[in-house]
């Protein structure tokens, strides 16, 4: 006897424990259905032991307790039972108990329970039968200044597996709101695609072009299409209609999905500042609409246009022409950014153009994470210009895709604020062009043989190189031996490496400036921090060092033991907080850290990549909400997203170097309202 639950990998586990596991239905009843199964293949309830039956309620009132978080809305109730034989109605043959979340209104009629749980779900196998229409689950967005449609989406997406996107236009303010989450939901294993139109060519051709490069730089990052955007080209649709004016969303994740259909483009008044009315549903409230809206969605998909160098320059000069003889209503857009620069930022302008005054064409700027070290980079390139008197011509470089992302964003702002609009391009991903006004490129693309010869032949005014800390490595040497350039600026938030390499010699020793974690706090850029150290009760000194780091399932088992969690909870206790962020070695180390904390009363999730997570995005939000007061993290909050009102911090995996430290540290020295210090806990031993 074979059980399909077996095959499931431990990734895709809700929780387990020592007998049985839980895991979400790949035919669920409702949003959040779960199944908690034994560990050894059992056939029925009756055949299990006791100690089994035991531990799998314990695993039922643990999925209940995270589904209560998980869900929004909450569970109105739950049909907990299970099928024990062919007769009754088991499918597979291992003991499972079925975990069904209820909303009031579900069912037209819903007592009995869990004698028909609801009418034509029953079985999965047979043709689906139209659940009772229900309000449950519906939401009006009116837009500024009570409910802004960004405000209802922004934190759904970064744990969404699916999001489709669909705007009758789009301009540059709109890409500037929502390209942090979206990146985040492809670094989470997200897939999302963009499909905007050419009506009446109100979409501004930057944005299309931006989109291009926002395709190909999560192409190079992750090596598979995990961001698709499309044209339509209304005077090529088969229908041939007046007008296309639909906008609307469809974010997915594991157990429940969103449509949104209204009158928001993808524009920042349309998503932040405007009044726009939107419906948004969930999948429960209305699962026929969902599957409408996904197959009208894949129908525009199939017929529109893939984005190229070409079709974008034949757009662009359309769109010039037509706005040239049109009046255009709708044609307004709000980008914003700090177009004057903060207190140190003059200073260290003041310090780049002295270095170049007096003959240098390399400098550094070494600056603690969130200070704002890519908006420097912007005004040194318009620093640069005005000094030439013509807009200058950038390259940037780096080796991450969101930070490739945001610097094209930040530095074409303040460049189109100052001189004429200018063209960008992207080598990067499958697009391999050096013509732009600003040119964005991955390291790893430009420094292959083909990019160096490409970049021998080119010239550019202003060079900015992010993440020079690792400016040591070949490709990174290569590159520089290839520039031609007016001025090479090179930025990092980490100049100490653990090699003793010294980062400034590449840059002729000119650190223009630095600006420590100490110098944000006083600068108030970031908050003051408390540290407290608990002595360690692990010798790390027995864990092998393995491939630049402990072997982690002997670093686990250190780790995970109560007594030092014990002695951190002490620690808690004398030094409370409101807002807190643990980080963890591991997947598992997160799970054992989370339910350790939720059984001292605290509201607590685990988040990582793969299965087995809680919600990415929600545990965000609730954290942010102060409904969550504990998140265990693995590794995905060292760079990247930052959550300004994490008041504490709590380093419960060794610290294997200064970079990762410095890096966790920051995830919570943000200012914040009413925030007046962060609290670091670390467990001090022997570790490397």
């Amino acid at each position: 006897m074979t059980s399909p639950f077996l095959s499931s990998s431990s990734e895709k586990w809700i929780t387990a424990n020592e007998a049985a596991f839980a895991i979400f239905d790949n035919f669920p009843v409702t949003p959040g259905h779960v199944l908690v199964v034994t560990r050894r293949l059992v056939p029925t309830w009756f055949e299990a032991t006791p100690a089994e039956q035991a531990a799998v309620m314990s695993l039922v009132n643990e999925v209940k307790s995270i589904l209560d978080e998980r869900l929004k809305p909450k569970p109105d109730g739950y049909n907990v039972g299970f099928n024990a034989g062919e007769a009754a109605g088991q499918t597979v043959p291992h003991l499972h108990i079925h975990v069904i979340p209820r909303y009031k209104g579900d069912v037209t009629d819903p007592r009995g329970g869990i004698r028909h749980v609801i009418p034509g779900k029953g079985n999965y196998l047979a043709d689906d039968v139209s659940s009772a229409k229900t309000a449950v689950g519906l939401t009006l967005s009116t837009g500024y200044p009570n409910s802004p449609l960004w405000d209802e989406l922004s934190w759904r997406l970064a744990g969404a597996k699916c999001i489709d996107v669909l705007a009758s236009f789009v301009q540059l303010s709109g890409l500037d709101v929502i390209e942090e989450r979206l990146f985040e939901a492809i670094r989470n294993d997200g897939r999302v695609r963009i499909l905007v139109s050419d009506y009446l060519y109100i979409s501004d051709a930057k944005a299309l072009w931006r989109l291009m490069g926002w395709i190909n730089v999560a192409l190079e990052e992750f090596n598979e299409p995990r961001l698709e955007a499309k044209l339509i080209e209304t005077n090529r649709l088969p229908s041939s209609p007046a007008s296309f004016h639909p906008k609307a969303w469809q974010i997915s994740d594991e157990s429940s999905g969103l449509i949104v259909v209204g009158s928001s483009n993808l524009s920042r008044p349309a998503l932040q500042t405007g009044v726009e009315w939107n419906l948004l549903s969930e999948r429960k409230a209305a699962p026929e609409a969902h599957d409408k809206v996904r197959l009208e969605f894949s129908s525009l998909w199939d017929v529109a246009s893939e984005l190229s160098s070409d079709l974008l320059s034949k757009y662009a000069e359309k769109s010039k022409s037509f706005r040239s003889v049109h009046f255009e209503a709708e044609r307004i857009d709000e980008r914003q950014g700090p177009y004057d620069p903060r207190p140190w930022q003059v200073e260290a302008l003041t310090s780049l153009m002295r270095i170049r005054d007096a003959g240098y064409s390399r400098a550094l700027v070494a600056v603690a994470t969130g200070m704002g070290k890519t908006w420097l980079a912007a005004f040194d390139a318009k620093q640069l210009g005005e000094g030439l008197q013509r807009r200058p011509r950038v390259l940037v470089i780096a080796n991450r895709a969101h930070i490739l992302a945001q610097a094209e964003a930040a530095i074409s702002l303040v460049l189109d604020h100052t001189f004429c609009e200018g063209t960008t391009s992207w080598y990067i991903g499958a697009s391999s062009e050096l013509d732009g006004d600003l040119v964005v490129a991955s390291i790893q693309k430009l420094s292959r043989p083909s990019g160096l010869d490409r970049l021998a032949e080119e010239h550019f005014d202003f060079v900015v190189m992010d993440e020079v800390h690792h400016a040591h490595a070949p490709s990174y040497r290569r590159v520089l031996a290839r520039l031609n350039a007016r001025f090479i600026l090179g930025l990092t938030a980490t100049p100490e490496r653990t090699d003793g390499f010294d980062v400034a010699s590449i840059f002729d020793d000119n650190l223009a400036y630095h600006a420590s974690i100490g110098d944000g706090i006083a600068e108030e850029s970031l908050v003051p921090f408390h540290y407290v150290g608990i002595k360690d009760t692990v010798d790390f000194g027995q864990i092998p060092w393995r491939n630049g780091r402990f072997a982690i399932e002997e670093l686990e088992d250190r780790v995970i033991r109560s007594e030092r969690m014990d002695r951190l909870w002490l620690t808690m206790e004398k030094h409370p907080a409101d807002r807190t962020i643990l980080f963890c070695c591991s997947r598992r180390h997160a799970l054992f850290t989370r339910d350790w904390v939720r059984s001292k009363g605290l509201r607590a999730a685990a988040v990582f990549s793969g299965g087995g997570s809680d919600s990415y995005s929600e545990s965000l939000e609730s954290l942010r909400r102060g409904k969550l007061q504990c998140l265990c993290v693995v590794d995905m909050f060292n760079e990247g997203l930052d959550i300004p009102a994490v008041d504490r911090v709590i380093m419960l995996r060794p610290t294997e170097s200064k970079v990762i430290f410095l890096q966790q540290l920051g995830r919570g020295l943000r200012a914040s309202e009413g925030k007046s210090r962060l609290l670091v806990i670390d467990f001090v031993g022997n570790h490397r």
